[in-house]
């Protein structure tokens, strides 16, 4: 009744009803059917094209390909500049986005339909449209061949920091979330570290909250040497590119066998990596925290305090079990391995039903509150003698 075409129709109803109180349920009910009627859609458009267009006239429509790319990527450059984007991410940004959108299509439906658009110039922008969603996977390997190398060779190429303070017991390599918490607790402690990150606009941010962190790649041994790897008594490596910290490591361990490794692991994987390393200690990046989040939610649940705090001790010293079973099984038949770490799993649960009233570790009927009750009582005892 409106005089809507059903694809305009269509994507109007669904800016009205994005922001319903019901969006959730529109969502999980049209998911089924939302990759069929995706494949539809191209479908139906890339019927609609006339490649006899093209064929008659390959300039124009090259032209404003050009002419559309180069705009769109100049305006989302600006864009992406404006909003403080690091370098390097605006070129993927704009690159990425430099295509015309889907919606194209139906605002070109809908011109035709109305007549506002000739059936020729339709055909000619269906095309150009086309063809600049087509060349965005081009672009993108662009991107990750020449922009992206590029601006990475023009980062390293920014001088290191000379380093001045390079007699301190430890050296962290990498400042950013994870190595922050790291220098924070050590800088606590009254224990100074020489500190390495190769992101300068972290080293600015981070130079303003007093810490002094020196510019330069971990992974170079000259500069690791520079650092005070000699003599230093700990290697902390904080970074989040496992590639490096794998490097970091073996160099670190050949080369300073006096000094310890104390690395990050990005996943289960890297974890074995870095055993087979031989690093003095490495922690997986999010285990302790969700399992701190998992005691958390057994509070919610109404299990005392210590009783969570028990299970996550048994849960730990299972699962670093279960893990260095796992290690030996990793890299061989995957179907087997994956076999296996869902026996541990079913394997966990029964330790679990079975060893809850079963201690650990002598300090661990610290948590037992019988254990608890027997103390107090016998305190009583003595201050009554």
């Amino acid at each position: 009744q409106v005089g809507l075409s059903p694809a305009l129709g269509t994507f109007l109803a669904g800016v009205v009803l994005a922001d319903n109180e019901y969006r959730h349920e529109l969502e999980s009910d049209i998911e089924p059917f939302k990759g069929l009627l995706l494949g539809l859609f191209f479908i139906a458009v890339g019927a609609s094209i006339d490649f006899q267009i093209f064929m008659e006239n390959p300039g124009l429509i090259l032209g404003l390909l050009g002419i559309l790319l180069v705009i769109k990527f100049f305006v989302l450059y600006a864009l992406s500049r404006i909003f403080g984007l690091r370098s390097g991410q605006e070129m993927l940004f704009s690159l990425a986005l430099a295509q015309a959108g889907e919606f194209a299509f139906v605002l070109i439906s809908f011109s035709n339909q109305n007549t506002i658009l000739s059936h020729e110039v339709s055909g000619l922008l269906l095309i150009v449209v086309a063809l600049s969603m087509l060349i965005t996977p081009l672009l993108l390997i662009l991107n990750d061949k020449i922009v992206q190398p590029y601006f990475r060779k023009l980062t390293n190429e920014q001088p290191t920091d000379e380093i001045d303070d390079n007699e301190n017991p430890v050296i962290i390599a990498g400042f950013g979330r994870f190595g922050l918490v790291i220098g924070r607790f050590l800088k606590a402690n009254g224990i100074s570290a020489t500190i390495l990150d190769n992101n300068p606009n972290n080293i600015q941010v981070l130079k303003k909250f007093g810490f002094k962190v020196y510019y330069g790649d971990a992974s170079r041994p000259d500069l690791l040497h520079t650092a005070g790897a000699g003599h230093a008594k700990a290697l902390v490596i904080a970074i989040s590119d496992k590639e490096k910290i794998t490097q970091i490591a073996e160099h670190a361990k050949k080369t300073y066998p006096q000094m310890k490794v104390i690395a990050r692991a990005v996943d289960v994987p890297h974890a074995f990596r870095l055993e087979d390393l031989k690093v003095d200690a490495f922690r997986r990046e999010t285990y302790d925290a969700s399992l701190e989040l998992g005691i958390n939610t057994l509070c919610s649940l109404g299990f005392q305090n210590y009783q969570a705090h028990r299970m996550a001790r048994m849960f730990r010293y299972h699962d670093n079990q279960i893990m260095q079973e796992l290690h030996k099984l990793w890299g061989t038949d995957e179907k087997h391995y994956f076999n296996e770490v869902r026996r541990f799993s079913d394997q966990l649960e029964n330790i679990f039903a079975s060893e809850q009233g079963q201690t650990l570790h002598e300090n661990d009927s610290a948590w037992d509150a019988t254990t608890l009750r027997e103390e107090i009582r016998q305190m009583y005892a003595e201050m009554s003698d």
